[in-house]
């Protein structure tokens, strides 16, 4: 394996050096020269909660519930970013003669702090909206502006020491991976650290009697994004790990033999069918 090679566990381009391409004649009985990307394959992986939050649901249920119908949520029905990756861009400066000038690359800008957006469907009871404003008036009282963490910081040996109270305590961070159209192999991966909700959407309660609508919410995290030679190897292992039937809760890709569960052995209508008996 080349050192030099930068782009391990992703797919790996094809080879398309032996065809024509558009150049003269088109041959379209060589559709292999032809391997478009295809978006529209995304998936996003929980990592972590933030530890005060994973401390706050050792020690009530309610709270683990919740944490872990959203960590659920967040997951699987991401359906891909409104905002997300950005663009590697160079810039440049002149070298001029006077009369004539040549721009010349002198700095490469990756992606840094960003903003993700992402759009869901609250559900009733809240979940989303819920999570993000224990964790905004926690980090950050409205009306004091103290760290409180909903009663967690103090003296007492449950509780977490004021002296260790920060930032390390308080980020989520995801794994967002894109996948080619088989499911099986990684286009790209980030693994977006430090992430931190910017808000809690608190105006979908507002209503008008005879306006019945489910409520589109967004979920925006600061965070910094990592992308690496380790980053993609360990995508690459969830991901085997997704499309691995021996594990319970594996990606079905294929629809027509998957195994519903309305017509399982208990289903009750069919266990009362004629056809059955």
């Amino acid at each position: 394996m080349s050192k030099f090679y930068m782009f391990n566990d992703l797919k790996e381009p094809r080879d398309v050096t032996a065809y024509t391409l558009f150049r003269g004649t088109t041959d379209f009985t060589q559709l292999q020269q032809f391997d478009l990307f295809k978006s529209g394959y995304p998936y996003l992986v929980y990592v972590s909660s933030p530890r005060f939050i994973e401390a706050m649901a050792e020690v009530d249920e309610r709270v683990n519930t919740m944490i872990a119908s959203y960590r659920h949520i967040i997951e699987c029905e991401f359906l891909g970013f409104d905002s997300g990756l950005q663009n590697i861009e160079a810039e440049t400066q002149e070298l001029s003669n006077g009369q004539q000038t040549l721009n010349l690359i002198t700095k490469v800008n990756a992606p840094s702090g960003q903003t993700f957006s992402m759009t869901y469907k609250e559900k009733a009871g809240g979940t989303i909206t819920k999570v993000h404003e224990l964790y905004l008036r926690s980090v950050s009282d409205p009306a004091t502006t103290f760290k409180t963490y909903n009663g967690l910081i103090g003296f007492d040996s449950d509780q977490i020491d004021p002296a260790d109270a920060g930032f390390h305590k308080e980020c989520f961070s995801m794994l967002y991976m894109h996948t080619d159209d088989t499911g099986l192999l990684l286009e790209r991966a980030a693994y977006m650290t430090c992430m931190q909700p910017t808000g809690a959407q608190i105006d979908i309660y507002n209503g008008k009697k005879g306006e019945v609508t489910f409520q589109d919410i967004s979920v925006e995290f600061n965070g910094f994004p990592i992308q690496g030679e380790n980053i993609n190897a360990r995508a690459k292992e969830i991901l085997d790990w997704m499309n691995n039937e021996s594990n319970a809760n594996f990606v079905h890709r294929n629809s027509w033999n998957y195994e519903y569960e309305g017509i399982g052995d208990d289903a009750y209508g069919l266990a009362q069918s004629s056809l059955l008996s």
